[in-house]
């Protein structure tokens, strides 16, 4: 009977050991997990690739006060490829976070998306869709750019279009 009695004891001191160590990790999932949330509802991605930026890169913004957007010339990229090495950067005066969706002439369908970028990083490399043949297109760069609030409250964005040669 004692037996029988310390088995039981045994079974409700695991189980509430295991319902403790549970609640513990739902603690720091929502804790951690889901402190900040981006559009997408996926919580803060930072840019991976995104590395500290030098801001060698044409200021267009002629003065004005706001968020810093940077100009494009004239872009060369190989035929063929799927590594790009284009500058996306975010300029280091910004108080925002920038995201960068790169489309080609008139598609609505992105070639590069990247996650978020933070002041004074740039993404100077990145893997594109699809390859595209030799040629002159038209690139677009949608910056669109978020608070860096716990919300990441969405605030005005740009599109930066330049002369893409495909070479």
């Amino acid at each position: 009977m004692q037996n029988q009695e310390n088995r039981k004891k045994r079974k409700w001191i695991i189980l509430a050991a295991v319902l403790v160590i549970l609640a513990a990790a739902a603690g720091l999932f929502l804790t951690f997990g889901t402190r900040r949330e981006n559009p997408d509802g996926k919580g803060i991605v930072l840019e991976e690739g995104a590395e500290d930026w030098d801001g060698e890169m044409k200021d267009m913004s002629e003065g004005q006060t706001g968020i810093k957007i940077p100009g494009y010339g004239e872009i060369t990229v190989p035929a063929g490829e799927t590594t790009w090495k284009i500058t996306l950067a975010n300029p280091e005066e910004n108080t925002c976070y920038f995201k960068y969706t790169v489309t080609i002439d008139d598609s609505e369908t992105p070639i590069y998306e990247s996650d978020l970028i933070e002041p004074g990083k740039a993404v100077r490399k990145f893997e594109v869709t699809e390859p595209l043949e030799a040629g002159d297109y038209e690139i677009h760069l949608n910056i669109s750019t978020y608070a860096m609030d716990e919300e990441l409250t969405p605030l005005n964005g740009a599109v930066v279009k330049a002369v893409l040669h495909v070479v």
